[in-house]
C-alpha cells in the first residue's frame, strides 16, 4: 500500500485525502529524505497538498526532525508562481516556528530566516519570519541573517522591529512616485523615437515587473507600439538563476586553482556538472550540498585500497566495502555518464571491471577479493594507480582532469625479504609523480610551464589522501611520520580519524554519513587551496 509520504510526494491529492480520512497519520516521516509528508509537499511547491495535510492535522514543524517544512520553503528559490513565498505564509499562519533549524548535517544548523536571505525572498516574507520570532542577529557558523543581508537595505529594513519598519515610508513613497512619473514622461516623449527595440524591450520588462510587484498592475502595450516589444519575453525561471549562480562559483574554483587548462571557458564538462547538480538539488531525497559535489567533480577519483591479509581482521574488509560504495556514489553523482571512479588494490590484479564500476560492481569486486599478501603500498601506487591514471595520459597528452588519489590502508609498508618496498617508498613515489608532471610541463599550481619562468612541484594536478582503517599502532606511527614530513606539505593530506570507526558511528544515519564522506574527500582539495 502506498504510504502517506509517497502520495504527498506524487501530488495525488484525492488518493491522499481518502487515506487520511481512513485515519492514516498525516505526519508520515521518511528517514531517507529527512522529510515528513508535509515537508515533501512543500519541497514540490504543492499548495493544495500542503493545505490538505495541514487541515488533517500535519505538524507544521515537521515533528522537529530532519528538514522542517518552513526551512524547506525558505531554502527554495522563488518560482514564477511565487509558490514558495505563498507556502511560507501558509505555514506561518499555522504556527510554524521560524526558530527551528534544519537537523540535517549538511545544512549546518541553518535557520529558515538565513535560508530566506540566501534565496532572495521578498521583504514581506523576511518581515513575516521576523514578526513570528526569527532572530536576524543569531549567528550560525559565524554569520547571521543580518550579516548576509549587508548591502541590501530593503531586506535589512524588513528585519527591523515592526514599529520602526515604516519610519521612512513617506520619503520612500515620494521617491517611487517621482521615479514612476519620470518614466512615464520619458516614455511619452521618447518611445516612438527609439532606434532599437532591444533597449526599449529590456527597460519595459524591468518596469513592468517592478510595477506589478508593488502595485499589482500589469500594464498594456498599445497596438501602435507592439512592434517594439516581444511579448514572449519572460524572466528566466529560478532553475536558470541557479545554473548561472553555480556556474559562476565553479568558474571561481577553476580560476583560484589554475584549472583553466583542463576546463576552458565553455567547457561541456562543466555544463553537464551544473545541469546535474541543479537537477539533484531538486530531488527531495538529496541531503548533501550540491556545490561541494560539483567542486569534487573536477577531480578524477581513484580509490586505492589495502587488500593485504591483515584486512581480514575486525571486519575491516566489510567496512571497506561499505565505504567504497559510498565514496563511488558521492564522487560520481554529478559527473557526465561516461565518467566514474577508478578502483585499485595493492595486491589484486587490475581488471577492466575496476574502471568506472557501479556501486554494486564495487561490492562484488571487494567480496571476491582474497585479501592476501603484503603491504607494498608505494611500489603498487606507481604501478597500478599512477601509471594508469597519470603517467600514461601524460605521455599521450590526454590528461583530461586533475586526479584525486584516496589511499585506504590498515598497516605500514611491508614486503617479503626480496621486496623493494621500503618505509620511504610511498614518499618517494609521490615526489616522483611531481617530477613526472614537471617534465610534462606542469608547475606547482597546475598551470602549464610554458607560461612561466619558475617551474615548481605540482600539487593541484594530482592530490593524495591517506586514511587509516583499523588500530595498528605501527600504521599510526607511519602516518604520523608522513604527516610531519615537510617535503609532502601541500601534496599529501592525511585524515585525522580512522575510517572504520567513523563508518560505524555514521552508517545508521545516511545523511550524516554522506556529508562526512563528502567533507573527507573535499579536505585535500581545500587544503591545497589554502596553501
Amino acid at each position: 500500500m502506498t504510504s502517506i509520504y509517497e502520495l504527498a510526494k506524487s501530488g495525488k491529492v484525492k488518493e491522499l485525502e481518502n487515506e487520511l480520512q481512513k485515519g492514516k497519520d498525516p505526519n508520515d516521516y521518511n528517514d531517507a529524505s529527512k522529510k515528513t509528508a508535509l515537508g515533501v509537499a512543500v519541497f514540490r511547491g504543492d499548495i493544495p497538498t500542503t493545505q490538505l495535510l495541514l487541515k488533517q492535522g500535519a505538524d507544521p514543524n515537521g515533528l522537529e526532525r530532519g528538514r522542517p517544512p518552513l526551512w524547506i520553503a525558505c531554502n527554495h528559490r522563488n518560482d514564477k508562481a511565487n509558490s514558495y513565498e505563498r507556502l511560507i505564509q501558509i505555514l506561518l499562519s499555522q504556527n510554524a516556528d521560524p526558530r527551528i533549524p534544519s537537523k540535517v548535517s549538511s545544512d549546518k544548523s541553518s535557520t529558515p530566516l538565513i535560508q530566506a536571505v540566501k534565496t532572495y525572498k521578498s521583504p514581506r516574507v523576511i518581515s513575516a519570519l521576523v514578526d513570528n520570532g526569527a532572530d536576524p542577529t543569531m549567528k550560525v557558523n559565524g554569520m547571521s541573517a543580518e550579516d548576509l543581508a549587508q548591502g541590501r537595505p530593503q531586506i535589512l529594513n524588513a528585519m527591523r522591529p515592526y514599529w520602526t519598519r515604516f519610519r521612512d515610508r513617506t520619503t520612500e513613497v515620494a521617491k517611487v512616485t517621482s521615479f514612476v512619473m519620470a518614466v512615464v514622461f520619458w516614455a511619452n516623449k521618447n518611445l516612438m523615437a527609439a532606434a532599437t527595440a532591444g533597449a526599449v524591450t529590456s527597460a519595459t520588462l524591468v518596469c513592468k515587473d517592478a510595477i506589478f510587484k508593488r502595485f499589482r498592475v500589469t500594464g498594456k502595450v498599445e497596438e501602435r507600439y507592439r512592434k517594439y516589444f516581444n511579448e514572449a519575453n519572460t524572466f528566466d525561471d529560478d532553475k536558470q538563476e541557479e545554473r548561472d549562480d553555480l556556474k559562476t562559483k565553479l568558474g571561481d574554483i577553476v580560476k583560484e586553482n589554475n584549472l583553466g587548462n583542463f576546463f576552458p571557458s565553455g567547457s561541456p564538462f562543466i555544463d553537464t556538472v551544473v545541469e546535474k547538480a541543479v537537477d539533484l538539488n531538486r530531488d527531495p531525497d538529496n541531503l548533501v550540498d550540491v556545490k561541494d559535489l560539483a567542486h569534487l567533480a573536477f577531480y578524477q577519483p581513484v580509490l586505492y585500497c589495502d587488500d593485504s591479509s591483515s584486512m581480514n581482521q575486525e571486519d575491516r574488509s566489510k567496512h571497506l566495502d561499505g565505504l567504497s560504495q559510498r565514496i563511488a556514489s558521492i564522487t560520481t553523482r554529478v559527473v557526465p555518464d561516461d565518467e566514474g571512479i577508478e578502483l585499485r588494490f595493492i595486491n589484486e590484479d587490475t581488471t577492466k571491471a575496476m574502471s568506472k564500476p557501479t556501486m554494486e560492481e564495487i561490492s562484488q569486486i571487494i567480496q571476491r577479493n582474497r585479501f592476501h599478501g603484503w603491504t607494498e603500498i608505494g611500489l603498487n601506487l606507481k604501478k597500478k594507480v599512477l601509471e594508469d591514471n597519470v603517467y600514461k595520459p601524460l605521455r599521450e597528452n590526454n590528461l583530461k582532469r586533475p586526479v584525486l588519489v584516496s589511499i585506504v590502508t590498515d598497516g605500514h609498508p611491508q614486503g617479503d625479504h626480496n621486496s623493494l618496498e621500503r618505509r620511504s617508498t610511498l614518499k618517494e613515489t609521490i615526489k616522483e609523480c611531481g617530477s613526472m608532471l614537471k617534465e610534462h610541463g606542469y608547475r606547482r599550481d597546475g598551470e602549464l610551464l610554458q607560461y612561466y619562468f619558475h617551474p615548481l612541484l605540482t600539487r593541484t594536478v594530482v592530490r593524495f589522501q591517506l586514511s587509516q582503517i583499523g588500530n595498528d599502532p605501527k600504521a599510526e606511527d607511519f602516518l604520523n611520520e608522513l604527516r610531519n614530513d615537510s617535503d609532502l606539505d601541500g601534496v599529501l593530506y592525511i585524515t585525522s580519524e580512522r575510517l572504520d570507526e567513523q563508518f560505524k558511528v555514521y552508517r545508521k544515519h545516511e545523511d550524516q554519513l554522506e556529508q562526512w564522506l563528502l567533507k573527507l574527500l573535499l579536505a585535500p582539495l581545500l587544503y591545497a587551496q589554502a596553501d
